[in-house]
C-alpha cells in the first residue's frame, strides 16, 4: 500500500508541477482531481463551515486586491492545516497542508484563486484575490475548504464585494470605571462619573444585571449603526465579539452564514429563516451595514437584558 501511495504521488506530484503557477502567486494552485480511494478510507473530522466576511479593497502594482476572512477561524479543527507530505505537492511544494482553500466567484463557480501551504485556521483571516484594474470583478465570491484526506468540502456563505469596507461607529471605554449610578432619577451605567452610556430609567435591578454583563465579558466597546437613533447596536471586546455564555443570560441563537437582509411587509428586516431578529424601518442600507458587522464577527447569539422592551442587548459568540 505504501508504495502505491508514492506512485500516486509521484505522477500527481509531477501533473501538478508541469501545470506551473501565476508568476508572482506564490500560493496560487490549479486544481486537479484526486482520487480519495488512494489514501484509505479516513473518517472525516469535525468542523464547521466557514463563515466569510469581505474586508475591503486596496490598489497596488495595477491590481485591486479583495480582502477576505473567515470570521469563525477558531471554531474551524486546526488539524485540517496539517503538513501532508503523503499527498499529491502543491507545484514545487511537497510539503502543502493537508486542506486546500479556494475562492470561487459565487455567479458562475468558477475557482479564481486558490491557496494550499496554510498551516493554521488563522490563515483564514487573510484570505484574497487580486483583479488587473480596469477589469470587472466578481459579484459575489464564496469559498471552500477541501481536505484532501477525505475528500470533504466545507463551503462558506457567499459574500458581495459591491460593499465598502465596513466604517464602523464605536466609542471605547473601560468595563473597570463603569458604575450604576442615580442620574437625575434615573438608573444609568456611567464611565469615569461624566460619560453616561446606557439609561434604564427607574429600573436599577436592569442596570446592575447589564453591568455585570459588561464585567463578565469584558466589553470595552460600544458600537452603532445609525446614529443619533440607532437601528442596531452591539458591543466589542477588543476589537472582537464576545465569546461564550454567561450563567442565566437570555439569548437567541442564530446561523450568520443563513442570515440575510429581506424586505418583509413594507420594512427591512434581518432574517435567518422565519426568525425575525432586526427590523430597520425603511433603511435598507443601515440593514446590509448591520448584516455585515454580524458576519465580520461571526455573531451567533443575540441576548438580552430584561425583555420585553430590553434596554440593555448584545451580540455574541
Amino acid at each position: 500500500m505504501q508504495s502505491k501511495h508514492l506512485l500516486a504521488s509521484t505522477l500527481l506530484a509531477g501533473l501538478m508541477l508541469s501545470l506551473g503557477t501565476t508568476a508572482g502567486f506564490a500560493n496560487e494552485i490549479k486544481p486537479i482531481h484526486v482520487n480519495p480511494n488512494l489514501f484509505g478510507n479516513l473518517t472525516a473530522l469535525n468542523s464547521p463551515n466557514p463563515v466569510l466576511a469581505f474586508k475591503g479593497t486596496e490598489n497596488k502594482n495595477g491590481y485591486t486586491y479583495y480582502n477576505l476572512t473567515v470570521t469563525n477561524w477558531q471554531q474551524i479543527n486546526a488539524a485540517l492545516f496539517t503538513s501532508a507530505p503523503d499527498l499529491p505537492a502543491c507545484g514545487a511544494n511537497t510539503n502543502s497542508s493537508r486542506t486546500w482553500v479556494d475562492i470561487y466567484d459565487a455567479q458562475s463557480n468558477q475557482r479564481i484563486y486558490g491557496f494550499c501551504a496554510f498551516s493554521n485556521p488563522e490563515n483564514l483571516t487573510k484570505l484574497w484575490f487580486a483583479v488587473q484594474q480596469g477589469k470587472t470583478p466578481p459579484q459575489s465570491v464564496y469559498i471552500v475548504l477541501h481536505d484532501r484526506k477525505t475528500d470533504r468540502k466545507y463551503r462558506s456563505n457567499a459574500v458581495s464585494l459591491g460593499q465598502t469596507a465596513l466604517n464602523e461607529d464605536c466609542i471605547a471605554f473601560n468595563p473597570n470605571n463603569t458604575a450604576v449610578e442615580n442620574v437625575q432619577g434615573r438608573w444609568t451605567i456611567v464611565e469615569n462619573g461624566n460619560h453616561l452610556m446606557f439609561n434604564f430609567e427607574g429600573d436599577r435591578a436592569r442596570a446592575e444585571q447589564s453591568l455585570r454583563t459588561i464585567k463578565r465579558y469584558g466589553m470595552n466597546k460600544s458600537c452603532f449603526v445609525g446614529r443619533p437613533q440607532p437601528s442596531f447596536q452591539y458591543m466589542l471586546v477588543n476589537n472582537a465579539a464576545p465569546v461564550g455564555a454567561m450563567r442565566g443570560e437570555d439569548c437567541i441563537p442564530f446561523n450568520p452564514a443563513t442570515t440575510t437582509v429581506s424586505k418583509i411587509n413594507n420594512r427591512w428586516k434581518i432574517v435567518d429563516g422565519n426568525h425575525w431578529m432586526f427590523d430597520f424601518e425603511g433603511n435598507q442600507a443601515e440593514a446590509e451595514q448591520s448584516l455585515a458587522v454580524i458576519r465580520k464577527y461571526g455573531f451567533n447569539q443575540s441576548c438580552f437584558v430584561g425583555r420585553p422592551n430590553a434596554k440593555f442587548t448584545y451580540l455574541r459568540r
